[in-house]
């Protein structure tokens, strides 16, 4: 099985959490050259990697989440699918190798300019054959479920309640929960 896992929010905690968003906004179609999107190299920018690394270095990894990738990983390919910019990959790559992760890991999509996160994550999942995903926004676990992608939607702070999910869509509440479902 091929599963994508988000970054921000799921594998690196952010730093204030996130507040479940219980009536995601609708998400534009893809657009049909989608693909090429991803053919184009990022522009090098110090600034902007300056940036990056101000906003993203320093913060720390799910405490559950070497074990889950480690097991998961020996059974089943993984993905990072995360709407970060491709411009941070350098540090993305540094922040997994010091954790001792990357290697759980089959590869790494980063947003291309054009795409807004859902749509990027739904664009990767259709290239790469994408089975599961797990994700903290609803909007991008909504948006994958309603294209036929099975997808996880990690609320660890409890706030989505007991909303109605989508069809395709499992509400879970730490990697281990996310491991324990892929496994049944």
């Amino acid at each position: 099985m091929r599963i994508g896992f988000d970054f921000d929010g799921v594998l690196c905690p952010t730093p204030f959490g996130r507040l479940a968003v219980h009536a995601p906004s609708p998400v534009e179609d893809l657009p049909p050259d989608y693909a090429a999107l991803y053919e184009r190299r990022a522009a090098v920018n110090p600034l902007r990697l300056a940036l990056e690394y101000l906003r993203f270095s320093w913060r720390g990894a799910a405490k559950d989440g070497g074990a889950v990738l480690r097991e998961l990983a020996a059974h089943h390919e993984l993905y990072i699918v995360t709407g970060r910019s491709r411009k941070g990959e350098a540090l993305m790559e540094h922040w997994l190798r010091a954790r001792g992760w990357r290697d759980c890991f089959s590869g790494i999509w980063m947003a291309p300019s054009g795409l807004r996160p859902p749509q990027h994550k739904l664009a990767v999942a259709k290239m790469m054959g994408i089975d599961a995903h797990i994700d903290d926004d609803p909007r991008t676990a909504y948006h994958l479920a309603k294209h036929g992608v099975r997808s996880y939607l990690l609320d660890h702070a409890g706030a989505h309640g007991d909303l109605p999910l989508p069809e395709g869509c499992t509400l879970v509440r730490s990697l281990a929960e996310f491991a324990q479902a892929i496994r049944a």
